[in-house]
């Protein structure tokens, strides 16, 4: 049953890149490469999608950095994203806490925005409840989690934005992300094949609608 929705997971990331041009790295108000900016933003892609930020967080992160007044920089989380799904993921995790940890060390006032999509959902969350890879002060660091079509999403938790009533197919588990609870915003459609265990493909690929309340929760979060 793993192994089929594994599969099926990874189909929907060939769906969702194919034919789609992702849009380099480059950011109009992004910060210098040589300082540090009071902001970074860390995105992990979804399943099969090429490497970088991704159809969706791609678009996310330039209006973050267009309509933040703050400085940003963006990194995009350097990991598999393949039908391999828990070495991915777990490399997934590695990459990313060694891409706070490098930027926490050499910028002392940097804070973090975490944002996933699809397995890079699951990225981020496995991050977070791990200690090993964000101890408490880096945890303390991350300003804002934002969390798409998540295979792990689990219902009733009150970061949830969803019209769905579902847990997803690898559901975490109530209470796990309870650390950064105020700080989350997880986005499931009603009947997505991954996060609400549904059969609609078309909802797994549909958050780019999400956008300006993504953008809206993370200015508030920085206050």
């Amino acid at each position: 049953m793993r192994l089929r929705t594994v599969l099926s997971l990874a189909a929907a990331g060939v769906v969702g890149a194919a034919g789609l041009v992702v849009a380099p790295l480059t950011f109009a108000a992004q910060a210098p490469g040589n300082a540090c900016a009071d902001v970074e933003v860390i995105g992990a892609r979804g399943t099969t999608e090429r490497p970088g930020l991704g159809i969706l967080l791609t678009p996310l992160a330039q209006q973050l950095t267009r309509e933040l007044p703050q400085s940003i920089r963006t990194t995009a989380v350097d990991y598999p994203a393949n039908f391999n799904y828990t070495a991915s993921v777990r490399q997934g995790v590695t990459a990313l806490a060694g891409d706070v940890q490098r930027t926490a060390a050499a910028c002392k006032n940097t804070r973090f925005v975490l944002m996933g999509y699809s397995q890079g959902a699951d990225v981020v969350g496995d991050a977070l409840t791990s200690q090993s890879a964000l101890p408490t002060a880096l945890q303390d660091r991350v300003a804002a989690v934002l969390l798409f079509g998540d295979p792990t999403f689990t219902r009733n938790e009150p970061f949830n934005v969803t019209d769905g009533t579902r847990s997803g197919v690898f559901p975490r588990g109530a209470g796990r992300l309870n650390t950064f609870a105020d700080r989350t915003q997880s986005f499931c459609n009603r009947n997505d094949q991954f996060c609400q265990g549904g059969t609609s493909l078309a909802a797994h690929l549909d958050y780019a609608k999400f956008a300006d309340d993504a953008t809206a929760f993370v200015g508030e979060q920085l206050g």
